[in-house]
């Protein structure tokens, strides 16, 4: 790109200097050619004044200029034949044809000559011829227009470094916008193209960075749905493939039994993979949310897993709580995280309270292990997939705009979620 603005540049400023340059050589070369000429007639007109009258009856010799800046004069009667001086005799076509009372100039055979009347009582009696040779004004001529050749090539030269530092400084940010979309397009969204003083490129790279923020996001939030998924998703599955196997060993006398378990399973969990999809996909935004309504919930999905285990759930009054800030879906799955995490790395009673100040709203969950260790883990083994959890239920309660605390690290650890209060209607 930076060859190409460079060749794009000189060659417009070649074109400038040739479309400028070869009318301004044309005038030149007229205007030395016209003061050559001025000053050959000059010099004639000079010389006629110092022939007399009456040259051609008196018989008086005529004294002519000398031989000066390489001009040479002759004197011709009105038949065309030289008197004195140097010159063509008879007279040559320019000089008979200034016998006709005008001043008459031309070239001829390298010689610049202008023929001057002389003139008395309204009639032309002789000729001043004057002659230099053309190869001075020609040498001036040559010597401007070499002048002016070396002038545009300076220009040409100078517009080219100019043209290099400023294709070089188009050139740089143009390369690195592609150096970010190529890394766009190779799944880098942590791209940032710096800015330059070229406003156009800065909007442009604005735009990249904005688009790579918005698909760093995007697929952040699905590759975090992977991870929530296969989280959120592996205790229904897991209870549903005890009860199938339970079913297998310990038939019920009626089969439908499981099957209406087993469809009420399905309906929670695809109310769980559509909220996780629609977590993974919707922006930060939070809605007043009733705690009663998300409490019950709880109470109706963990209840009966947990006397499975021979463990119980304790829920505090919650329909005198206020409202709080927040995203109902997030906020179940969070709490679905935190009963999981007590579930299957505390013991006993699993205890779920709701308290509120002024300003905020808690929801604290706690049971009766041993608590956590020095890393904020418990029990967690990268092997079987668990330590998801607590990063999980934080990321969901941070994009509600609220605070995940460990308030008691054990034992009887508790872990409480702090929402914005709702304000009072």
């Amino acid at each position: 790109m930076r060859r190409r603005l460079l060749a794009t540049m000189l060659s417009i400023t070649t074109l400038a200097v040739i479309g400028f340059g070869a009318p301004l050589a044309f005038v030149i070369e007229r205007f030395v050619e016209e003061n050559a000429t001025s000053t050959v007639e000059r010099a004639a007109v000079l010389a006629t004044r110092d022939v007399s009258t009456t040259f051609a009856t008196d018989g008086d010799p005529v004294e002519l200029p000398g031989n000066a800046d390489g001009i040479v004069f002759g004197l011709y009667d009105p038949a065309g034949v030289l008197v004195t001086g140097k010159g063509p005799n008879p007279a040559d076509d320019i000089t008979r044809a200034a016998l006709g009372n005008a001043v008459v100039d031309g070239e001829v055979d390298g010689q610049l000559i202008v023929a001057v009347p002389v003139a008395a009582d309204e009639r032309v009696v002789g000729v001043v011829r004057a002659s230099r040779p053309t190869n001075a004004s020609d040498s001036r001529t040559t010597t401007i227009l070499l002048l002016l050749s070396a002038l545009g090539v300076g220009v040409i030269a100078i517009s080219g470094f100019i043209a290099w530092v400023l294709a070089g400084r188009v050139s740089r940010p143009v390369g690195r916008l592609r150096d970010a979309a190529r890394q766009l397009g190779d799944g880098d969204f942590g791209v940032h193209v710096p800015t330059s003083t070229i406003p156009e490129l800065d909007e442009a790279g604005r735009a990249m960075n904005a688009t790579a923020q918005r698909l760093g996001e995007l697929v952040g939030r699905e590759r975090a749905f992977s991870a929530d998924a296969s989280h959120q998703l592996r205790t229904p599955i897991a209870g549903m493939r005890a009860a199938v196997e339970t079913e297998l060993e310990f038939p019920r006398d009626d089969p439908a039994e499981v099957l209406r378990e087993m469809a009420s399973d399905l309906d929670r969990l695809e109310r769980t993979v559509t909220e996780l999809l629609a977590i993974a996909r919707a922006d930060d935004s939070t809605e007043t949310v009733d705690l009663v309504a998300v409490v019950a919930d709880l109470e109706a999905t963990w209840l009966g897993r947990l006397r499975q285990e021979g463990r119980t759930l304790q829920t505090g009054p919650v329909r005198y709580q206020p409202a709080a800030l927040a995203n109902a879906a997030m906020l179940r799955h969070a709490l679905d995280v935190l009963v999981d995490n007590a579930l299957g790395h505390g013991e006993g009673s699993v205890s779920v309270t709701v308290t509120s100040t002024t300003d905020s709203v808690t929801i604290g969950v706690a049971d009766e292990g041993t608590g956590f260790d020095a890393d904020g883990r418990r029990g967690t083994s990268p092997a079987d997939g668990h330590g998801l959890g607590l990063p999980l239920a934080q990321r969901l309660v941070d994009a509600m705009g609220g605070r995940l605390l460990i308030a008691e690290s054990g034992p009887h650890p508790r872990v409480e979620i702090v929402l914005r209060r709702a304000p009072s209607v």
